[in-house]
């Protein structure tokens, strides 16, 4: 059986490995969440299912997320985010709606079913860093930077990844 980062949790892949922080608030975790998207990574994937406790609403971390993308225009899908239920992202996150259609050539959305989600936690990952959650609400969790553990955590996504379906499209057409 693979090990699930939260079946890792305290464990280091060797002694060079910087130690794995753990947060316990959700206030930490969106400290947590920042610091992905400050750490200015090549590409990010996330996983929720609706997002409903991520700090999409604060202006600062869409400002982050802004500042990102901008820093290679060129780049394509480097904002890969999937979710179970995307219905209310419009209405819940008018600001991140915005920043998805005017930025929609880097990010790419997906929808996967619930029962195909297996054991793949609340996570935001970079190639250097991540951060999950051991619970849905983001009362706590970890931010992990051991590349065994990093390499382990996108296996799992790239899996549930390549089941979805394309969702969350930047516009939407009417008649």
């Amino acid at each position: 059986m693979t090990e699930t980062p939260e079946h890792q949790v305290g464990r280091q892949t060797s002694s060079d490995d910087p130690p794995d922080e753990a947060f316990e608030t959700r206030a930490d975790a969106h400290l947590a969440l920042r610091g992905v998207v400050a750490d200015q990574g090549a590409s990010m994937s996330w996983f929720s299912a609706d997002f409903r406790y991520w700090p999409l609403h604060d202006p600062q971390f869409v400002r982050a997320l802004e500042i990102w993308v901008l820093r290679d225009a060129r780049r394509q899908s480097a904002l890969r985010i999937l979710a179970v239920d995307w219905r209310d992202m419009r209405t819940r996150f008018p600001r991140f709606a915005t920043f998805r259609r005017d930025f929609s050539h880097a990010v790419e959305c997906r929808e996967i079913r619930a029962a195909l989600v297996q054991d793949l936690p609340e996570m935001a990952w970079t190639q250097s860093q991540a951060v999950f959650a051991r619970t849905s609400t983001w009362g706590s969790g970890q931010r992990i930077s051991a590349q065994k553990r990093l390499a382990a955590l996108h296996d799992r996504f790239e899996g549930v990844w390549q089941q979805a379906i394309p969702a969350f499209p930047a516009n939407t057409l009417g008649l």
